[in-house]
């Protein structure tokens, strides 16, 4: 994890790493954290049986792995060559339809927590967001990374 910080700082440092694209990287970790914080504070705070926990951890690991192999291709990462720089690009047809996923999934998951769990649809909810939105932080870094192993090799 240190060493993809230092990759990071490297890649700034070089002017190879758009600042738009590592802003947008840490709104969505930001996001993520205060939603992490809130699915806890429910949890520790409110009357929580064993069963909607495990729902509630299910649901982040879900989320965790529907945002960093499908949502994550919502913002495109490209490699400008005549900047030599790594930016965020326009979406084409797969960032769509990863658009499109995630609105289906968001309202699909608060659809069926609502008519099955209704007193304890927040954390759950709450939970597959946090979930989706750290995979996406996590599939930009993963860009990132890909980016930087091309541009210094071993």
């Amino acid at each position: 994890m240190f060493n993809l910080f230092r990759e990071i700082r490297i890649l700034r440092d070089e002017g190879k790493l758009h600042t738009a694209l590592l802003k947008r990287t840490r709104v969505l970790f930001v996001i993520s954290t205060i939603l992490l914080l809130v699915v806890l504070f429910n949890i520790f705070f409110r009357d929580v049986s064993t069963l909607i926990l495990l729902l509630t951890a299910g649901l982040g690991i879900i989320g965790f792995f529907l945002g960093l192999y499908v949502f994550s291709h919502m913002n495109v990462v490209n490699w400008n060559e005549e900047k030599e720089v790594l930016m965020s690009g326009k979406m084409d047809k797969i960032g769509y339809g990863a658009l499109v996923l995630y609105i289906v999934f968001e309202i699909g998951l608060r659809t069926f927590l609502k008519a099955y769990f209704p007193a304890t649809v927040l954390p759950l909810l709450l939970a597959g967001i946090f979930g989706t939105l750290l995979g996406r932080a996590v599939g930009t870094l993963v860009e990132i990374h890909r980016v930087y192993l091309l541009n210094h090799p071993r």
